[in-house]
């Protein structure tokens, strides 16, 4: 690394390392660890932070160039280097006007708006009452979030079903129960032969055909592609093709028609209100300087806690059933852009990028893995996703559930002694030997740090201003690291070894690859 503000960086890691967190968290002045966004607020104070480390992290953003990246990104300026790309995702929520290649984009989206409207008034020929909405990754894992976080505001609309497992038992299981003759078959590729997506629209399409012949099937088809000749030829009609942009990476894309079964299923003003609080995050991120910009200091935060300070995971925690998909959403819209080891930036990498993601609704990882949390021996950041509306209208429940996030966070600082242990065990009646050994056993080290990120509630405008927060976070943790957020070449990768290992489980030539591949090649092959 040749930036001389990292070195910077790195002894600040090492002065925070030696500083105890509850120490450090036993703050006089919250307000600089208290950060404020469109429809959310985020408390850092509880993180190994102060104010000479986000210093250092400043001067660090700044030689990095992050915000004249921020202003080329939003300029449809070459973000994406390695495949010659500009970044457009944040123009589909009504940004870039003037733009060529944006004006193109929305005359797209008009067109699916068109549809999408059309639909809900029953203009198939058919009524729609559920959506078979068929992808995978970007495809599936972004609509099928904001449809968690939403549904509830569609009472009126269609029900979404989504299949994205290659195995054949998801696609049975989405469609246990369903009419074909109200169903929409949707499929959303942006190649049209992405193997798992190819083999659940044939499916689609199969059991459309055995219910309702081959004619009707047709017109219960639809699909969003960048190859409309492939989807032509699987049975969608033209007026039912809808293009992806490639400037629009498939983890950002749900904003485009890849969100066009939710398009349906919300309408159109639910669907403008997602729009509406996304692009009041892309102002914020767009026009707030980096010392007050929350994703841009997230992302700092994200650096300094993952590859200075070293900690290899991030655990999300989203203390709100509607959010229990965000885990699932992060790990592919932060592991796919970040997980990376090859140096965009001259400068070079600053060290391991991007901390491996999981995590579960709360409170049902308290019950299973919080164990670790509070005594294992491994680290991990912390981040709790709450609402401050929980419960839906059930405040004593909504209250239990925010008290519950907080207890957590709480105990994961404060930790607990054998000595505390002792005290709560007399205090019982336990006392002895026997009180001791357990107390023993009852102790917690603590100082474990956490982030909580407070939504005002989850209406489509704070959904869309999370959602939007995490993809500028993302990007913007990309530049601090020195890689491209927006090429997977891994993925890809595995796309070509599934191929060519389908052909040799067909019968084909394996090839040369290595003993233990080929030996389960043998063995599996029918």
């Amino acid at each position: 690394m040749t930036l001389a503000s990292w070195l910077k960086v790195e002894a600040e890691a090492a002065r925070i390392r030696a500083t105890e967190l509850r120490a450090l968290a036993a703050r006089s002045d919250m307000a600089p660890f208290v950060w404020s966004a469109p429809h959310l607020e985020v408390d850092v104070a509880k993180q190994p932070i102060d104010a000479g480390a986000m210093a250092a992290l400043q001067a660090f953003a700044a030689e990095r160039g992050l915000e004249s990246k921020i202003k080329s990104l939003f300029a449809a300026g070459i973000v994406n280097a390695s495949e010659n790309r500009p970044a457009l995702h944040w123009a589909l929520r009504g940004g870039g006007k003037g733009i060529p290649a944006i004006d193109t984009m929305n005359r797209e989206a008009e067109k699916a708006a068109a549809f999408a409207d059309r639909t809900r008034k029953g203009g198939l020929g058919f009524p729609v009452e559920t959506i078979l909405h068929i992808g995978i990754g970007g495809s599936d894992l972004g609509p099928r979030l904001m449809w968690d976080a939403l549904r509830d505001y569609a009472s009126e609309g269609p029900d979404i079903r989504f299949v994205a497992n290659v195995d054949p038992e998801d696609f049975a299981e989405a469609t246990a129960g369903l009419d074909a003759s109200t169903t929409l078959v949707l499929v959303v590729s942006k190649s049209f032969k992405t193997p798992e997506t190819a083999s659940n629209a044939q499916l689609g399409r199969e059991w459309l055909v055995k219910h309702l012949g081959e004619e009707q099937a047709n017109k219960h088809l639809a699909a969003v592609s960048s190859a409309p000749d492939k989807a032509k030829t699987w049975g969608a009609a033209e007026d039912r093709i809808f293009p992806m942009d490639e400037a629009v990476g498939g983890r950002y894309s749900v904003w485009s028609s890849v969100g066009l079964s939710l398009q349906i299923a919300l309408g159109a003003d639910r669907w403008s209100r997602l729009l509406a609080g996304a692009a009041e995050m892309d102002s914020h991120f767009r026009d707030t300087p980096l010392a007050s910009n929350t994703p841009a200091r997230l992302a700092m935060m994200d650096v300094f806690l993952h590859t200075a300070l070293g900690i290899p995971n991030r655990t999300v925690l989203a203390y709100a059933h509607r959010l229990r998909k965000l885990p699932d959403f992060l790990q592919q819209l932060e592991m796919e852009s970040n997980g990376k080891s090859t140096a965009d930036d001259k400068a070079g990498l600053v060290g391991p990028t991007a901390p491996m993601v999981w995590g579960s609704v709360g409170t049902l990882g308290q019950h299973s893995f919080h164990q670790l949390l509070h005594q294992g021996m491994r680290q991990s950041a912390i981040e709790f996703v709450v609402s401050r509306e929980a419960g839906a209208g059930d405040w004593p429940r909504g209250r239990a559930l925010i008290a519950n996030a907080l207890a957590q966070a709480e105990g994961l600082l404060a930790g607990r002694s054998a000595a505390e242990a002792e005290k709560q065990l007399a205090a019982q009646g336990k006392m002895g030997p026997a009180a001791i050994e357990q107390a023993r056993h009852m102790g917690m080290p603590g100082n474990r740090g956490s982030t909580t990120v407070l939504l005002d509630d989850t209406t489509p405008e704070s959904i869309g201003a999370l959602i939007a927060m995490y993809e500028h976070r993302t990007f913007a943790g990309g530049i601090l690291w020195g890689i491209n957020p927006f090429d997977q070449w891994g993925v890809e990768r595995g796309k070509v070894l599934a191929e060519e290992l389908d052909n040799a489980l067909a019968g084909g030539d394996p090839g040369k690859r290595d003993p233990s591949t080929l030996r389960l090649v043998s063995r599996t092959r029918r």
